[in-house]
Parts: C-alpha cells; structure tokens; sequence
C-alpha cells in the first residue's frame, strides 16, 4: 500500500465530511461550471484514493485487485462530475435549502 496516497485519501475524504455536513462551507463561495458543489468532490476523491491506495497492497491477488480498481475509477469519474454538478440523490438538505432558498427540501 501507498502511504502517501493512502493518507492524502483520508484527507480528501474528511474535507468531504466536513463539506457534506455543512461544517465547511467556505468552497461555495468558489462558483465553477454549473454549480457550487466542488466541495463534495473532494468526498468522493478521496474515496477513489483510498480505494486506489488499497488496490495497490493487494496488488498479488489479482481479481480483487481488478474489483478494486474499477470501484476507483468509478469513484474518480463520480469527483470529476461532482466538480461541476451532482444529482440531488447526492446533495445534503442543507446545501439544496441554500441553493433553492426554499427553506425545506425540495422533493
């Protein structure tokens, strides 16, 4: 296993926490293609690392190796998208109040 990238994962994935929660909601100020939602992408990168950073220490065992390499490239598409746009499956309630104004969410 990569430490480094394991560790960068974990980080990655605790900035998406903190993003997801609305416990950091300094990155909606920074408006990019079609939405504000560049923060949650960091969510899903770090998941995609982690998991890459796995796939690398079981990288003898070559059809969980494989799994988990394609489970990292659909997490690594899953933040590319999330950079400009997630559907609302993905948005937390507080975010969809905020952008919506509505005060509830939106069904």
């Amino acid at each position: 296993m990569n430490p480094l990238a394991a560790l960068i994962g974990l980080i990655f994935v605790a900035m998406g926490v903190l993003a997801y929660t609305g416990r950091w909601k300094g990155w909606i100020r920074f408006r990019r293609g079609f939405g504000s939602t560049i923060g949650f992408a960091w969510f899903w990168m770090g998941v995609a690392f982690t998991v890459a950073s796995v796939a690398l220490a079981v990288s003898s065992l070559r059809p969980l190796f494989f799994v988990l390499i394609v489970v990292a490239g659909v997490f690594l598409v899953v933040a590319a998208i999330a950079m400009f746009w997630l559907p609302r499956s993905l948005l937390p309630s507080w975010f969809l109040e905020l952008r919506d104004g509505s005060g509830h969410r939106p069904r």
